[in-house]
């Protein structure tokens, strides 16, 4: 009789539930993780009311997974180390995988083309973990790894020299970026509609908007949200834009050229950003924790997935 796990099942006619399946099967050098943490993303909340980006059905989603290795067939991977998942599915054999895996055109991800992290259970390549070397560093915030390893490769757009900031949206993304930022002697200002989140955005050190910056970081993606950054950053500045959206931009080339902006676009991350996460992580480990606002249990995502509470900060999914 095979073995069973609780795990989501988001169905083709996108009703969710949490239901016993077949624990996942391990191929040659995987390994098995016991899921400790699970984040939701923006993207899982996409596909759960859309169908988007899935390729089978019933799907279980989740890519943000820190968890601890409890079956292995790879040596470099041991029983018991803890790690955080790399959700990136690449070839990893075209040209621009040459460049960086996060720009390859067949690039799927962990949740879309495989059962991802919400579930007691999940296998991948060993390939794809990284370990969580600092002991101390609890798995719901470790956890963070991958949406601060976006926040990392998206701030490489930023020049050197930049010493104002504005962030345009305050959900986990912009917030992550502020610390980031923060920690390098940034100044930093933030557009949220939010109270609650604008609120959290001052307690943090963020000063009030106004004026011409450097820098904007676009994490907010409304329509009209990257003419809005264009508008306000100073002339020569960058505009970096990490929010997905699906609205065209109204901006003139003229309006462009003239002011001299220069907007750069950021996806997913590169091969060193989750070790990179890591270690931001484990030096201020109580800062980043406070961007966790919300800890679930499984029976209780299908609802946060299919009609999301609104929350200050992350949600995650906490597993006993």
């Amino acid at each position: 009789m095979s073995r069973t796990i609780q795990a989501l099942r988001l169905h083709r006619d996108l009703v969710a539930d949490v239901a016993a399946v077949a624990a996942p099967a391990l191929g040659e050098g995987d390994v098995r993780v016991r899921t400790g943490a699970a984040g939701i993303c923006g993207s899982d909340v996409h596909a759960a009311q859309t169908g988007a980006w899935i390729e089978y059905w019933p799907a279980t989603t989740g890519h943000e997974v820190a968890g601890v290795v409890v079956e292995s067939r790879a040596a470099a991977v041991p029983v018991g180390m803890r790690v955080v998942v790399d959700s990136r599915l690449p070839c990893r054999a075209c040209a621009d995988c040459a460049v960086s895996p996060r720009l390859c055109p067949d690039l799927t991800w962990l949740g879309e083309s495989r059962p991802g992290g919400f579930a007691e259970e999940l296998a991948v390549p060993a390939t794809q973990t990284h370990p969580i070397l600092d002991d101390a560093l609890p798995l719901d915030v470790a956890v963070l790894a991958e949406p601060l390893a976006v926040v990392v490769t998206a701030l490489r757009g930023i020049p050197d020299g930049t010493r104002t900031v504005l962030i345009q949206g305050y959900g986990p993304i912009g917030a992550l970026a502020h610390l980031v930022l923060r920690g390098r002697g940034i100044e930093v200002s933030v557009v949220e509609t939010d109270p609650g989140r604008q609120a959290q955005a001052v307690a943090r050190g963020a000063v009030p908007a106004g004026g011409r910056v450097d820098a904007i970081l676009d994490a907010a993606g409304y329509p009209g949200s990257v003419r809005a950054a264009f508008e306000a950053v100073r002339r020569g500045g960058t505009v970096v834009v990490v929010a997905i959206g699906d609205h065209p931009l109204d901006i003139s080339a003229q309006a462009l050229v003239e002011k001299g902006v220069s907007i750069v676009t950021s996806v997913g991350f590169d091969d060193d950003g989750i070790p990179s996460a890591l270690r931001l992580l484990s030096e201020a480990p109580d800062a980043f924790a406070d961007i966790v606002s919300d800890r679930i249990r499984l029976d209780q995502l299908p609802a946060q997935l299919v009609a999301p509470a609104r929350t200050l900060g992350k949600v995650v999914v906490s597993f006993p």
